[in-house]
Formats: C-alpha cells, sequence, structure tokens
C-alpha cells in the first residue's frame, strides 16, 4: 500500500476511533469491541470487529487494553496494528495511552510514528488475536 493511502486509512482510523463509543466490558457497544484477551494480572485485551481490514495476508485492527492498574499514570491503551499472517508478525502503525479506562483522554500525544514488524510471542495476546483473525 502506498504512503498516501496509508496516510488516509489512518486519518480516517483515528478520527473513527475518537467519535465511536467506549467499548463495554462484554464486548458489546456501538465499536462492536470483543474481548480476545484477559491476563493473570487482570489487563484485558479488546479488538474491534467492525474495522477489521484484510488485504492479502495482513490484518489491520484496532486494539485496545485496559490495565487492571494504572501503568504509570496510564489506565489503557489503544493501537492499529498489522499482522502478517504468514509471517506470523505484527507491526504497530498508531498508538496512545490514555488516562482513562474508557480511551477517551490521551495521556500523551498520539504516536503516529510505524514501528518496525516483530516476531508475534508465542502464547501472547497478540498471538490469540491472530488466531481469531487469521484463521
Amino acid at each position: 500500500m502506498n504512503k498516501i493511502t496509508l496516510a488516509a486509512f489512518l486519518i480516517y482510523s483515528a478520527a473513527s476511533a475518537l467519535t465511536t463509543s467506549e467499548a463495554s466490558a462484554t464486548g458489546a457497544g456501538e465499536g462492536e469491541w470483543a474481548v480476545y484477551a484477559e491476563e493473570l494480572n487482570g489487563d484485558v485485551h479488546f479488538y474491534d470487529t467492525s474495522r477489521v481490514e484484510k488485504i492479502d495476508t495482513l490484518r489491520r485492527v484496532w486494539n485496545g487494553v485496559r490495565y487492571k492498574t494504572s501503568v504509570m499514570g496510564a489506565s489503557s491503551y489503544l493501537s492499529l496494528l498489522e499482522i502478517d499472517c504468514s509471517e506470523r508478525t505484527e507491526k504497530i502503525l498508531w498508538s496512545t495511552f490514555f488516562t482513562d479506562k474508557h480511551w477517551k483522554k490521551p495521556a500523551l500525544m498520539t504516536d503516529t510514528t510505524e514501528k518496525p514488524k516483530r516476531q508475534i510471542v508465542v502464547g501472547s495476546a497478540t498471538e490469540r488475536l491472530t488466531e481469531i483473525l487469521c484463521n
């Protein structure tokens, strides 16, 4: 995908993310957020089932985490992930931390710097999300 198309997608997706209502604990709600993993420490991982983009073996998906306890002042995290189903890699395209659990109050400026690909860790929440989206 060329950079202009990616930029347009990111701008549209970011605007949608900010206007989408919060995810409920059950995964219901306007954004169609679904729980896909719960950590032993109480952190809950969600993805937006209504905004999964499929391009060949790639999946672009909005991913959210609600922390059980604050992580350096952040109560939640939201990112746009690109998962490569064939290579089993992930790349973060957009991310930010929030001071609330509803992805409404950013703790920092949004990081729109595309990160390098990295292998998906076996047994991780991202591996579970990959199983859902790629199988």
